[in-house]
């Protein structure tokens, strides 16, 4: 489903260049659960950025579902951020003003969806995560633990392909956090490509497969 070749992507800090990452190889298949682990400022974060098509490597090649990522136009690479991969963030990144429910339905908003069709999307998403009786509560009434669980409902509401999690834990307690990871292994199960983007090995447990990153390189 995703394949990396030879990925490098570097900026520049004041005179220096720092490298993010360094000749990065990696498949990822489809219905697979996959950790990458490292320390903070490995290049975890970067390489996601990149899977997600927010970012663009300065050479190597990526592709997904055999399109080669650097030759696709604007409108494709939208199409494919929005269709085909559900982002999960550390922070949430939820709208104050919203309540759950707004959350969760905004990006098939976005998508053109109708009002029954959005309405069914969000309240199926909002059931398998667990948070029904929030639904009318914005984030500021909720819990990290609930936050999170409604960023994980907006990322599923348009029934994408492959979930990236960046940290979704890290601002969690710890039972919190076994909730969410339970959750986003529960969607695996039911087919879901996932990528866990992890510097906490318990939580990199729960994956299929473990990949370790460190200064830019995968180990």
């Amino acid at each position: 489903m995703i394949a990396l070749k030879n990925i490098n992507k570097s900026y520049a800090i004041g005179r220096e260049k720092f490298y993010a990452l360094k000749d990065i190889n990696l498949k990822l298949y489809s219905g697979e659960f996959v950790a990458i682990i490292g320390p903070s400022g490995s290049g975890k974060t970067t390489l996601m950025n990149i899977i997600g098509c927010l970012d663009t490597p300065d050479s190597g090649e990526y592709y997904i579902d055999d399109e080669n990522v650097a030759k696709l136009n604007d409108s494709r690479l939208a199409e494919i951020r929005n269709c085909k991969i559900g982002f999960v963030f550390q922070r949430f990144n939820l709208l104050p003003r919203l309540t759950a429910f707004e959350n969760v339905e905004l990006p098939l908003v976005y998508r053109g969806l109708n009002n029954n069709e959005r309405y069914e999307k969000t309240m199926k998403s909002i059931e398998m995560v667990g948070i029904i009786e929030r639904m009318k509560h914005k984030p500021s009434e909720m819990s990290g633990g609930q936050q999170q669980r409604t960023a994980i409902a907006r990322a599923i509401a348009g029934e994408p392909e492959i979930i990236l999690a960046d940290e979704p834990t890290g601002n969690l307690d710890s039972k919190s956090g076994k909730e969410i990871m339970n959750i986003l292994t529960r969607l695996n199960n039911q087919g879901k490509t996932l990528m866990l983007i992890t510097h906490d090995k318990e939580m990199a447990k729960y994956a299929q497969r473990i990949i370790r990153i460190s200064d830019g390189k995968i180990n």
